[in-house]
């Protein structure tokens, strides 16, 4: 007759619930504490999130017056720009009256005197300024010279006589009183119309 150790199989039955049971319990440690390391490393993160913020927060708290006054900068230079750009035109405008000034003390041939001299004078804003001068010359041919001269000027153009006439300064001296009036190259004022009929003129 066969004999059945039932005893031995349920023992082993029972060792292997146990290593079973012993394996979750590990595993579910486990899983317990990288949930808490993850909380962990999530709750520091976030800490160090919330400083960085605030450290953000005071320092926007201190810029807030310079950011303040970099604005209110910003609109004075705004308001001021139309100064500069007439300052600006102002330098460039006395630039070209001395060079004027220098080309007619250079080139003002001898026995010729000016005597005054009139800037800026248009009578069409859409036309070049105008500069006019006055001046004595001991005859017609200085004066015609002293036009050859002027006419030379690269910032200059239509150079015309506009009167000369003989005058007498004593009983044996004579001389000649005549005004030059030059048109200034670039200071017609450009319109509106005038740019856009070039426009559609180059076209």
């Amino acid at each position: 007759m066969a004999v059945i150790n039932l005893i031995a199989q349920e023992q082993q039955v029972w060792r292997a619930a146990q290593r079973k049971t012993r394996l979750l319990g590990m595993g579910a440690v486990l899983v317990v504490g990288l949930i808490s390391v993850g909380w962990g490393a999530l709750l520091l993160a976030s800490a160090g999130v919330t400083m960085q913020r605030a450290r953000i927060e005071e320092q926007m708290v201190k810029l807030r017056p310079t950011l303040q006054q970099l604005q209110q900068t910003r609109a004075e230079l705004g308001a001021l720009q139309p100064l500069v750009e007439t300052l600006q035109n102002a330098r460039k405008d006395t630039g070209r009256w001395q060079q004027l000034f220098q080309h007619f003390a250079q080139h003002t041939p001898n026995g010729c005197y000016l005597t005054g001299a009139e800037l800026g004078k248009r009578t069409d804003p859409k036309k070049p300024m105008e500069i006019t001068l006055k001046g004595v010359a001991e005859n017609q041919q200085i004066v015609g010279e002293f036009m050859l001269r002027v006419n030379q000027h690269p910032e200059l153009e239509q150079v015309r006589l506009d009167y000369s006439q003989e005058r007498a300064l004593s009983e044996q001296l004579t001389a000649v009183e005549f005004q030059v009036t030059a048109q200034i190259k670039g200071t017609a004022i450009q319109t509106q119309t005038s740019q856009e009929g070039g426009q559609s003129g180059g076209q």
